[in-house]
């Protein structure tokens, strides 16, 4: 593979550091955008060789200038919160993202690879087998979902100027998540992560590395261009296995199954239930899986971390921050 000059928004959060670490490894130029030259975080991308500019989605000048020169713009800036306004959703994924193709067309980019979600398609009934083709009349349930199918768009229809690429993930989980993690660290001290079932739906996943694996396929895939793909990890999970494994290596109690109710009559997108939005519990609660062969055939995507490869090194991670007390905060 040959090296790429590569900018990377949203550098230091969960999704982009896990890229940016995965793109100098494999010997390409990373310039990554921060808010701040001197956070810890920023400086900890500068040791690992990346190139930084300070530069928010709200200030496409600031962004031309980094993109200068660059051959591809990865954009994994984001917010997974259920909680979060529509007005501040929309405002990152939205026009940030269209500040972000505004800014990589100025300055002549080739390629953008826009980090997406498998929330664009999230309503209230079953997802199984679902292909890139499948699409609902519906708004999407949950400010996440319907955030990221509008930036989606955006994507999608600068292609006449642009190479353009949307991966979507499913549930990003992997050590380094300080938003999710912490929050079912929390869940579970208090007496075990809900399932909202019986736990026999599928959930569909997608480790961090392995993200960031389909990522660096995706620079120059020729035949990705102009389409979304779903990344998700290999294994088809049970909601009991992988909250489960989840728990285990967090050292949590197992998971505790409830009566998930009659989801179709719970009120409003934002509805609560126990404390869980409703999205978050659809996401519990309903099957899902995607199908991989638009992945496999346009990226040559082969996920190469395994769900057991990845509980063991969340494992390891959680430890060495005090356990999951610490991590709950």
């Amino acid at each position: 593979m040959r090296s790429v000059r590569v900018l990377v928004t949203g550098a230091t959060g969960f999704i982009g550091r896990a890229i940016v670490e995965t793109l100098l490894g494999r010997g390409h130029e990373v310039r990554a955008t921060v808010r701040s030259l001197g956070a810890g975080a920023a400086r900890g991308l500068a040791d690992r060789g990346a190139s930084l500019f300070e530069a928010t989605l709200g200030d496409p000048s600031a962004l031309a200038e980094a993109a200068m020169e660059c051959e591809v713009v990865v954009h994994a800036a984001g917010r997974h919160d259920d909680l979060a306004s529509h007005e501040a959703l929309g405002w990152l994924h939205v026009a940030g993202t269209e500040n972000v193709l505004r800014a990589a067309r100025h300055v002549g980019v080739r390629r953008v690879v826009a980090i997406g979600s498998s929330d664009v398609t999230l309503h209230r009934g079953a997802r199984v087998g679902w292909s890139e083709d499948r699409t609902l009349m519906k708004p999407p349930v949950g400010v996440v979902g319907r955030t990221k199918l509008e930036a989606e768009e955006l994507v999608i229809g600068a292609g006449a100027a642009l190479e353009v690429v949307v991966l979507r993930p499913g549930r990003v989980w992997g050590p380094g998540d300080a938003s999710w993690l912490p929050a079912l660290a929390r869940e579970g001290l208090e007496g075990g992560i809900r399932l909202f079932g019986p736990g026999t739906n599928l959930v569909p996943t997608t480790y961090v590395d392995n993200l960031a694996e389909a990522v660096a396929l995706a620079l120059d895939a020729p035949g990705a261009a102009g389409m979304p793909i779903y990344v998700v990890d290999a294994e088809l999970n049970l909601a009991s296995d992988f909250f489960g494994g989840l728990s285990a290596a967090l050292a949590l109690p197992p998971p505790r199954t409830s009566a998930v109710g009659s989801v179709s009559l719970l009120p409003g997108m934002g509805a609560l239930r126990g404390g869980v939005p409703l999205a978050e519990v659809l996401r519990r609660a309903r099957s899902a899986s995607f199908t991989t062969g638009r992945a496999h055939q346009h990226l040559g995507f082969s996920p190469p971390v395994s769900l057991e490869e990845g509980l063991a090194k969340l494992a390891a991670w959680v430890d060495a921050r005090g356990g999951a007390r610490s991590l709950a905060g």
